[in-house]
């Protein structure tokens, strides 16, 4: 009875914690904020995810069972391992990790990084499935299209980029499983406002990349590869107002807590306008058990600094965990 009190009480606080004319009890979740594609994820990303994680590395020994392993991977389907690969980074480190035990197994080299463009390529995960000789280039490209997205409004000036893979000399037109690339952000792209535009079969494919803030990467997965365009852009859905800054803020900062480093402290100042986290934050530090979060904020004209300690984030079903509630949990 007291645990229903208390995550009622948590959403009421939640609730009056938004400013009204808000449609911030209407967000939806992380996963699905960060990927705007052209073609939808048939299963869940949690699904997916068990399915990679069912994959046990230390059985892959030799050239069979990694080519079994390999075979798994492409049973899951290369557009629902995207979506969840694009998703977080936990699913890429650990499609990396069956990756490198494949590649040990049949005794093949790391890709090659060609980078002469503007965008450096620092990453790649995945292309090892391809052929145990490839190339990951990455250069100017030919033509700079324009990007007619209905989804976001860009804001800065896109940073165009073609990216191509081969397998020896011949260029790999399907992945039938996707690759991850990591990328450094571009100069005068803010990782937290970027999204990859991705130009592909006459379309436009959106992708909210995972943004490692200390490196200043971004990571994006696809399933194939052509030209690109990186730029800050603000998802045109989102109201206006506290929750809009909101909205382009939360999508980093799970990201933000899953690549910090053991003992480091999040930040959300108080001019971000937060007030109140959603579960999928609070679930982010509790996955990161060596993290913490420090919140300002801001409330009926009082001022409140609250943290989260490494290794005291909640676990359970409370959608939002509103800004007394946080005072009296965390309040210092």
């Amino acid at each position: 009875m007291k645990k229903k009190l208390i995550i009622a009480a948590a959403i009421a606080f939640a609730v009056f914690a938004i400013p009204c004319g808000s449609s911030a009890l209407s967000t939806v979740s992380v996963a699905s904020e960060n990927n705007t594609v052209v073609t939808p994820s048939t299963k869940p990303v949690e699904e997916v995810k068990n399915a990679v994680d069912a994959i046990d590395t230390s059985k892959i020994t030799d050239a069979a069972s990694a080519d079994n392993a390999a075979a798994a991977l492409t049973k899951i389907g290369s557009q629902d391992l995207k979506e969840a690969m694009n998703a977080g980074q936990d699913t890429v480190n650990d499609v990396a990790a069956i990756e490198a035990a494949y590649k040990k197994a049949k005794g093949i080299k790391d890709t090659t990084l060609a980078n002469s463009g503007a965008v450096k390529a620092v990453g790649i995960v995945g292309a090892a499935f391809v052929a145990p000789d490839t190339t990951l280039s990455v250069e100017a490209p030919a033509a700079t299209p324009e990007i007619a997205s209905s989804t976001y409004a860009v804001t800065s000036t896109p940073v165009y980029v073609e990216i191509s893979l081969k397998a020896g000399t011949s260029s790999v037109k399907s992945l039938p499983i996707p690759v991850a690339v990591t990328i450094e952000t571009p100069a005068g792209v803010d990782g937290n406002k970027a999204v990859i535009f991705h130009f592909v079969n006459g379309g436009l494919e959106e992708i909210k990349p995972i943004y490692n803030a200390s490196a200043n990467t971004l990571t994006f997965t696809v399933n194939h590869f052509s030209t690109f365009a990186i730029a800050e852009a603000n998802n045109t859905a989102t109201a206006e107002g506290t929750d809009n800054a909101f909205g382009r803020y939360r999508d980093n900062v799970a990201s933000e807590i899953a690549n910090a480093k053991d003992g480091a402290t999040v930040k959300i100042s108080r001019d971000k306008n937060i007030n109140a986290l959603p579960n999928d934050i609070m679930q982010a530090l509790y996955k990161k058990q060596t993290v913490a979060l420090e919140l300002e904020y801001t409330f009926e004209g009082n001022e409140y600094t609250v943290t989260i300690p490494a290794g005291k984030a909640e676990d359970n079903a409370i959608e939002w965990y509103g800004p007394l509630y946080l005072q009296m949990r965390y309040g210092k």
